[in-house]
């Protein structure tokens, strides 16, 4: 598909929701709700820089899509996923922004950040900025719980990838 194209059918299919009659929509987001999805995202950057693999801050059905890597599901391949990445560097993040927005039991954050990764076994450390999505859920006790997360760099991928 074309640019152009695919420019048109996004178009279409904005203009297409916006003018979708809508039913009631649910209940603002509280400071509480707000405070629990801010408090997850915390909960991931300890986790990483602290090589925290029990990922008590995700949902059981995780979704993770790293850059140019096969998608990550479940807790398990999570922690295994994690488990690599923390076996070979030590990782610092950094969010610059974020924004959620709310929708009933469900919360996505468009975000921003910074990711170091320092060697375990030495060597300088490399700094990537990025941009993603979280996908937040309450479940039914109320709790927040990160269940989709995908990144990818700002940094465009070196020639022939």
């Amino acid at each position: 598909m074309t640019t152009r194209a695919y420019g048109l059918v996004v178009a279409s299919l904005s203009l297409l929701a916006a003018c979708a009659p809508r039913a009631a929509g649910p209940a603002a987001a509280t400071q509480a709700d707000t405070a629990a999805v801010n408090g997850v995202r915390q909960q991931e950057v300890t986790a990483l820089s602290t090589g925290d693999t029990t990922l008590a801050y995700m949902a059981d059905d995780i979704l993770i899509m790293p850059p140019n890597e096969p998608a990550v599901v479940g807790i398990p391949a999570a922690r295994a996923w994690f488990g690599g990445l923390l076996r070979q560097f030590r990782a610092s993040v950094a969010y610059t922004s974020t924004k959620v927005a709310f929708g009933g039991d469900l919360a996505v954050e468009q975000y921003t950040g910074t990711l170091t990764l320092t060697p375990v076994a030495g060597g300088q450390p490399t700094t990537e900025v990025f941009k993603g999505l979280h996908v937040y859920r309450r479940d039914a006790g109320g709790v927040w719980k990160m269940v989709q997360d995908i990144w990818n760099s700002n940094t465009a991928p070196a020639a022939g990838h």
